[in-house]
């Protein structure tokens, strides 16, 4: 099968039967549109069974040095990547993971900010 026809199959599914929000169906959406892009500008198959975890992370690497990704929106494409690969894997679109020891990087904690005591005052 085809990444295309793969990924729009998916995309219905989580529109369908996931009920997922509008903007996760957009971002997954584009996500997979910039992996299939990835592939083609570095003339890969867009065939099902010839992606591999190299590719992914061949993908993570570009995504990091040439875009400047953050880690968060890394850590989304990852996760969107790794679940079309589960999904196709229980349709039986695919024979193995393609995203298999792939890990997403931990994302950047935001420290919380407190109030000063004369922001405390002024709130009261």
């Amino acid at each position: 099968m085809n990444y295309v026809q793969a990924s729009d199959d998916y995309l219905m599914y989580l529109e369908v039967e996931k009920n997922y929000s509008l903007n996760t169906l957009t971002s997954y959406a584009f996500d997979l549109k910039l992996y299939g892009e990835f592939l083609t500008a570095n003339n890969r198959s867009l065939d099902l069974d010839e992606l591999t975890s190299s590719r992914v992370r061949r993908f993570v690497q570009d995504q990091v040095i040439n875009h400047s990704i953050k880690p968060r929106t890394l850590q989304r494409r990852i996760s969107c990547l790794k679940s079309l690969s589960k999904f196709c894997l229980s349709e039986i679109y695919l024979k193995s993971d393609f995203t298999a020891g792939i890990q997403a990087p931990k994302a950047d904690k935001n420290s919380p900010k407190y109030m000063t005591l004369q922001e405390l005052q002024k709130l009261f």
